[in-house]
């Protein structure tokens, strides 16, 4: 047979066209995972000294009724009823109440407004100066000058306390600062003239409860080969809870977006959120919500501990990872914080750092809130989806 010549060109374009082909197919090789389960170890909150209002509001978080008795009292409050403790310094009454072991409060009670602001002010320095200010994820600051004028919202404590210092007494009148940190404790200062009060509390649903933080990593190189990533993410720690991995019929290749279908229904008093992948026998994941309680994940039904890594990844902005809405739809904030916050905690696993290797797909994050209206956003957390 008469061999023929294939013309040059041809052959540089066949070439092109296989080295494509071979890119497009090529995936981040598997690295072999640890042959042991390696520890996951956390950094715990150091104590701090008590050296003021607040401060010792902070240490008696975690501690038994008895515990947080002794402390209050080495410190010059008076057990009252019902937990509460009362100390008066300079004809001034500060009310502290233990709901908890972790609820706890301090209240300064008076109908004079030229000591009620004094106070909010010092309390509010107290916070800003201690050790836990620096742990903060989450902080805002408001001030209303009275009924009907709205509320102004400010960027630091600093700016809060100097547009409430030439404020006058009035109707409606009041400041407030709230903020929650990576341990979890929830933080709030509110200064209510109309109630002749300023009260701060301290909040930590998970003082005197065992932990629920993983010890020891369980990934598999099994996991590192479905299609889809689903990683847990706390809401108000940004801690990471855990990877769930699943296969999809007939995954899409192609395009930049997961292509979500959704199904919710508001909670007049019941309601639910469901995403698939594509088409209705795809479940990513499955969520009552509840008004004024609280719902639950039904899918996924469980989370693994995946493998922490010793560093992450450099954000990649909006064009990489987004939120989606109720309807799995894409959205573009303007403040990226939170989502950066819930890169650093996803990137630093192995499992999210191979898929995310593999995608060409942006990673979309849902907020899923189970309990609404007057919920509790210690049951809220990020559900991130990363498809390979």
């Amino acid at each position: 047979m008469e061999k023929k010549n294939i013309p040059q060109h041809i052959l540089i374009l066949a070439g092109i066209f296989l080295a494509l082909c071979f890119t497009a197919c090529t995936h981040e090789p598997i690295v072999p995972l640890p042959s042991e389960p390696q520890p996951i170890e956390y950094t715990p909150e150091v104590p701090e000294p008590v050296t003021n209002d607040f401060t010792l509001l902070k240490a008696c978080i975690g501690k038994s009724l008895t515990e947080a008795t002794a402390l209050l009292t080495e410190h010059g409050f008076v057990a009252g009823d019902g937990n509460k403790f009362l100390k008066t310094e300079n004809g001034v009454t500060k009310e502290a109440k233990i709901y908890s072991t972790g609820n706890v409060a301090l209240t300064l009670k008076d109908s004079d407004f030229d000591i009620l602001k004094p106070g909010f002010v010092q309390w509010m320095n107290e916070i800003r100066n201690s050790v836990s200010y620096t742990n903060l994820v989450r902080k805002s600051f408001s001030l209303c000058t009275g009924w009907g004028n709205g509320n102004q919202h400010f960027d630091s404590p600093e700016a809060l306390l100097n547009a409430l210092a030439p404020v006058p007494l009035s109707d409606g009148l009041n400041a407030d600062f709230y903020g929650n940190d990576i341990y979890a404790n929830r933080y709030s200062l509110v200064l209510m003239p109309n109630l002749n009060s300023v009260c701060m509390q301290i909040i930590n649903h998970l003082a005197g409860h065992p932990s629920d933080d993983f010890t020891e990593s369980d990934l598999q190189q099994s996991d590192l080969q479905k299609h889809i990533l689903i990683s847990k993410v706390d809401y108000l720690t940004f801690r990471y809870k855990g990877f769930y991995a699943l296969n999809v019929t007939n995954k899409l290749n192609s395009g930049n977006e997961i292509p979500f279908v959704s199904q919710y229904q508001a909670p007049g008093d019941f309601g639910y959120i469901k995403l698939f992948y594509r088409n209705t026998d795809n479940l990513l994941m499955d969520g009552s919500i509840v008004w004024a309680g609280c719902g639950a994940l039904t899918f996924p039904d469980h989370f693994r501990a995946g493998l922490p890594m010793d560093a992450g990844l450099p954000y990649p902005g909006q064009d990489r990872i987004a939120f989606i809405n109720n309807g799995g739809h894409y959205e573009t904030v303007t403040d990226e914080k939170e989502l950066q916050y819930i890169w650093q905690s996803v990137s630093r696993q192995k499992e999210f750092q191979h898929y995310y290797g593999n995608s060409s797909k942006k990673v979309a994050v849902y907020l899923y809130t189970p309990s609404v209206g007057i919920g509790d956003p210690a049951d809220a957390y990020y559900l991130v989806f990363t498809e390979q």
